[in-house]
C-alpha cells in the first residue's frame, strides 16, 4: 500500500541576481543596461566600432600611419663598427657602401691646459671717468665700470695671492716686468727663435704672431716709454671650470714710442716703418699659469676698446694717379702688336725669296 506524504515547500525570499551570461567573446546579456550601448555586431569583440563596419573599414584603415622609426641599438652598433664591418653590414643590406656611407671626419685641434684661447674680460673702462660710449645706456655702463673694479679685487688679486708662490703679488711691480716681457716677445718674433718665443709668448699670442715671419720678415725697436705703464684689469680663473686649474690674465696700458716694419716674403714693406717713429698705446694682456709653481708671466694678447683710435692696416696694394695711369696707357699703345710683328716677318721672307 502506498502511502503519498504532502509536504509544503519552503518558503522563498524574494530577490534579484544579475545574470552574466557570458558565451565565448559576447558580454552579458544585460550589458545595455548598464552602459547603455548596444553592440552593433555582436559577432565582433570591439563595441566602438561603427554601425556599418563593412561600410568604413577601408576609411578606418587609411587613418592609421605607417612610421619607420630608426633603431637606436642599430645606431649604437654602427657607431662602434669599423669601416669594414660597416662595409659588411651595408653589404648584408643590399646597400653601395661607397654610395651611401660617408667617411668620417675628425676635427682634431691642439689643446692645453696651462693657457687658453681667448681673453677673459676684454672690457676696457674709458680713460676720461667722465666719457661714455654709449649715451643712451649710461646707466649700464655705469655699473660695468663697477663691476670691473670689483671683480678686479675679487676675482683677481685676492685669488691670486692664495695660491703659492703668490702670497707677495703686487700689481704696481707688475708694470717693469710686462715691458721687459713686452720687448723680449718681439725680439725673438724678430729673430724667429721659437724656442724663445714660447717662453714669452702663449700658445693663444703665437698663432697670430708667428703668421708675420714665416713667409716674411718684422723689425721691432722700442725707444721710451712715453708713460709710465700701469694695470688697467687683474682676473684669475680656472680651466676646465671648478678644477682648481687657475690661469690669471693682467691687462696692462702702456704708452711707447717705437719703430716697427712688417715686410713680405719679397722684402715689400706692407705695415709700418723703420725710420718712422710712433707713439703707441697698447692695452697688452699677459697670462700666467698660477697652478703650479713654476708658472712664468707671457704675453697673451692685445685688446682694441670701441673708444680708442683704429689702427694702421697693411698697403700690401698703392693706388695709381691719374697722370700714372695715362703714362702707362700711352707705353702700351706704343707697344706694337705681335700679329703685326709676325705680319712683317712674313713680309720681309717673302721679298727675300724673290
Amino acid at each position: 500500500m502506498l502511502i503519498r506524504a504532502f509536504v509544503s515547500p519552503a518558503p522563498v525570499v524574494a530577490c534579484t541576481t544579475q545574470i552574466a551570461g557570458v558565451h565565448h567573446h559576447k558580454e552579458a546579456t544585460d550589458m545595455k543596461r548598464f552602459t547603455g550601448v548596444a553592440r552593433s555586431n555582436k559577432a565582433k569583440a570591439n563595441r566602438n566600432t561603427h554601425v556599418n563596419e563593412k561600410l568604413f573599414r577601408k576609411m578606418r584603415g587609411r587613418k592609421t600611419l605607417l612610421v619607420e622609426l630608426p633603431e637606436d641599438s642599430a645606431k649604437e652598433k654602427e657607431a662602434d663598427m669599423s669601416p669594414a664591418e660597416m662595409r659588411t653590414e651595408l653589404l648584408k643590406r643590399g646597400l653601395n657602401p661607397y654610395k651611401d656611407a660617408q667617411p668620417r671626419v675628425w676635427n682634431e685641434a691642439q689643446i692645453t691646459f696651462q693657457s687658453i684661447y681667448g681673453i677673459a674680460d676684454p672690457y676696457v673702462p674709458p680713460e676720461t671717468p667722465g666719457a661714455f660710449t654709449d649715451v643712451n645706456n649710461k646707466f649700464d655702463e655705469v655699473k660695468q665700470r663697477l663691476q670691473h673694479k670689483f671683480y678686479n679685487w675679487r676675482m683677481g688679486t685676492n685669488r691670486i695671492r692664495k695660491k703659492q708662490g703668490f702670497e707677495k703679488f703686487d700689481v704696481k711691480t707688475f708694470c717693469g716686468k710686462a715691458e721687459d716681457i713686452y720687448v723680449r716677445a718681439h725680439k725673438s718674433l724678430e729673430s724667429r727663435d721659437k724656442r724663445e718665443m714660447h717662453k714669452y709668448i702663449t700658445e693663444y699670442a703665437f698663432a697670430k704672431m708667428w703668421p708675420d715671419v714665416e713667409n716674411g720678415s718684422v723689425r721691432f725697436e722700442l725707444l721710451e716709454v712715453v708713460e709710465p705703464s700701469r694695470v688697467v684689469a687683474v682676473r684669475c680663473f680656472d680651466n676646465p671650470p671648478k678644477s682648481g686649474n687657475d690661469i690669471a690674465q693682467i691687462t696692462v696700458r702702456m704708452h711707447t714710442k717705437q719703430k716697427l716694419a712688417v715686410y713680405d716674403r719679397f722684402g715689400g714693406l706692407i705695415l709700418g716703418s723703420e725710420d718712422e717713429e710712433k707713439d703707441v698705446v697698447e692695452y697688452v694682456v699677459f697670462e700666467n699659469h698660477i697652478a703650479v709653481v713654476d708658472g712664468e708671466w707671457r704675453l697673451h694678447g692685445k685688446i682694441y676698446p670701441r673708444w680708442i683710435e683704429p689702427k694702421q692696416g697693411m698697403h700690401i696694394t698703392t693706388q695709381l694717379t691719374a697722370k700714372e695711369v695715362e703714362e702707362q696707357h700711352a707705353a702700351a699703345q706704343a707697344l706694337p702688336l705681335r700679329t703685326t710683328e709676325k705680319l712683317e716677318e712674313a713680309k720681309k721672307e717673302k721679298e727675300a725669296e724673290n
